[in-house]
């Protein structure tokens, strides 16, 4: 009978965090692609101070040793990407991939702001965890 209850209340215990844990993974998942966008920002930086002008292209920016290569190929949670740059601006994404249930995407321009979310049904929204 004491082995029942104790089962019992770990099951319990056990569907209470399960939650909360998927949730705080996410969340994490949320900073690095943060941590990347920082990264593709820097990267843009740099080009920019060389050549007076941003570029749309990732793999150029790996290619000049400015971007670490593991942001362009080796995500299965974000995919990277920018859709716009011109000679004073340019806008760089991290879209969520890799599953059905959490969607969203977070941008960063050329001043370094970060936005967006990340939401699942019935779920807090995540959002960057630091700015």
């Amino acid at each position: 009978m004491e082995l029942l209850v104790c089962v019992t209340l770990i099951g319990i215990m056990t569907s209470m965090a399960v939650p909360s844990f998927r949730r705080a993974v996410d969340q994490s998942r949320a900073d690095i692609a943060t941590a990347n966008l920082r990264a593709i920002w820097s990267a843009e930086r740099c080009y920019w101070l060389e050549y007076r002008c941003y570029t749309s292209d990732l793999n150029l920016l790996r290619s000049l040793g400015l971007l670490d290569p593991t942001i362009v190929t080796s995500s299965s949670f974000y995919a990277y990407d920018i859709p716009s740059a011109e000679t004073t601006a340019f806008t760089a994404t991290a879209t969520r991939i890799g599953g059905t249930r959490w969607t969203g995407a977070f941008t960063i321009d050329e001043t370094g702001v970060v936005s967006g979310s990340v939401n699942a049904s019935g779920e807090p929204t995540i959002v960057p965890g630091y700015q």
